[in-house]
């Protein structure tokens, strides 16, 4: 994936860790509990743009009701677009179920997510629609 990022013409800027904190063991190999976060940015990242530090582990465990096989957790999500300039835009290109797209959204950033399979674009789509609706709906009634 870092290849793929850097000959897309992007900057690589590092990996951070998922610890998923539990995990189906696996006799006489190590446990799946972890995965690594690629992150990049299309053109400049000044240090002084307005993001706190961040941590480079971020402990979730998995989502309980998966809708995709690779579902991450919404908050985890959330998290991890905050290294984005506020208001920038949040690339996925395995988007899957629309977790990052939902995240971004409900964070305050534009998003675009990408997805090969016509069954989990519709899928993911539904979700961050009917998501964002509730969304909206929980605000305009605590107004």
């Amino acid at each position: 994936i870092t290849d793929a990022l850097q000959w897309a013409g992007w900057i690589w800027r590092g990996s951070v860790v998922w610890d998923k904190m539990t995990s189906r063991p696996q006799k006489g190999r190590f446990r799946q509990q972890s995965e690594y976060v690629v992150w990049g940015s299309n053109g400049p990242m000044p240090v002084n743009r307005p993001v706190g530090c961040l941590p480079g582990v971020f402990r979730y465990a998995n989502p309980q009701n998966r809708i995709h096989v690779t579902e991450k957790p919404l908050q985890l999500m959330r998290d991890l677009v905050k290294i984005c300039v506020p208001g920038g835009r949040i690339l996925d290109p395995f988007c899957g179920s629309g977790t990052t797209v939902l995240a971004a959204r409900l964070e305050g950033y534009e998003a675009v997510g990408v997805e090969v399979t016509d069954a989990y674009y519709k899928l993911g789509s539904d979700r961050v629609r009917f998501a964002l609706k509730s969304h909206a709906e929980l605000d305009n009634a605590a107004e």
